[in-house]
């Protein structure tokens, strides 16, 4: 027995080594990348030419993110994506927390039935449902406005959003909300000042989940928003790289981008414990 235990032990060594041995590449692959991309950005638009890949900046332009900011109108794109970001973010948890304290905590006809057709947004990819948004918000006026492509993120947002607090409200005990309501507390009360606080964990998880996957949105954007001054950063950042194809303006591009990612980095770095765990309890207490 001991000597079977023994060998499943090393064999289990051997896949995690495998494992790690993977992340890690992946890891550097994407370290290197950014710094690359850092480098790229504080180098001359001759330089980038006739210098070699690996080569530090001569001497580093931080002019150049500041052109980015103004001449590529980085700045813009930017303050777009913040206000997009954080209404989306706003209301979805709203919304988000609202129904799953329903669907988590009470019972009511038709329960299983909403609750299948969240799972089906979930799984609906964006480009199956882009052609009939595309038609909605043209026939609501709401097409080429920022206001409307917030109503679509938040959408998009709400099931996945839904899910994990609803399988974190399932795993709250009911002897809580038994005792507010014997001390007369109101529905909206015992919601509002007494579960909501409990789901703090999850709904960090969900606020960064949100973050990220509006931030870095390009599909949706690209085809609901034509007018230059309200795109948002992914988008901005396309038409500006199709842009240095043709005025060689790459270490623009490249301040733009560093410009663009490094928000998400420092939000994911400051959180990723808190969201790692939000999310694996709520996905074990449902």
């Amino acid at each position: 027995m001991k000597h079977t235990h023994t060998i499943r032990h090393r064999r289990l060594s051997k896949g995690m080594a495998f494992i790690y041995a993977v992340l890690l590449l992946h890891c550097a692959f994407n370290i290197l990348s950014f710094l690359l991309l850092f480098s790229g950005s504080l180098k001359g638009n001759a330089e980038i030419f006739t210098s070699s890949l690996w080569a530090l900046p001569e001497k580093p332009l931080w002019q150049n993110y500041a052109d980015a900011w103004s001449i590529g109108r980085i700045g813009t794109y930017t303050l777009n994506s913040v206000y997009v970001t954080g209404m989306t973010v706003a209301i979805t948890i709203i919304l988000a927390s609202m129904a799953a304290y329903i669907l988590g905590r009470v019972s009511f006809r038709m329960k299983n039935f909403v609750t299948s057709l969240i799972m089906v947004g979930m799984m609906l990819p964006s480009f199956v449902i882009a052609i009939p948004l595309f038609d909605l918000l043209n026939r609501l006026n709401l097409l080429n406005n920022l206001n409307g492509l917030i109503i679509v993120y938040v959408t998009k947002q709400l099931p996945f959003s839904i899910f994990v607090l609803t399988s974190f409200y399932k795993g709250l005990p009911f002897d809580l909300e038994e005792a507010a309501v014997i001390d007369g507390a109101a529905p909206f009360h015992v919601f509002a000042r007494i579960m909501l606080p409990l789901t703090g964990p999850a709904m960090l998880a969900v606020t960064i989940n949100n973050i990220l996957n509006i931030w870095n949105e390009f599909l949706l954007a690209l085809i609901f928003l034509n007018n230059r001054d309200i795109y948002t950063l992914p988008i901005g950042l396309f038409y500006l790289s199709q842009a240095a194809e043709y005025s060689s303006a790459w270490t623009v591009l490249f301040a733009g981008m560093i410009t663009s990612v490094v928000p998400v980095l420092i939000i994911f770095a400051l959180f990723q414990k808190q969201f790692a765990a939000g999310v694996s309890q709520g996905a074990i207490k449902g």
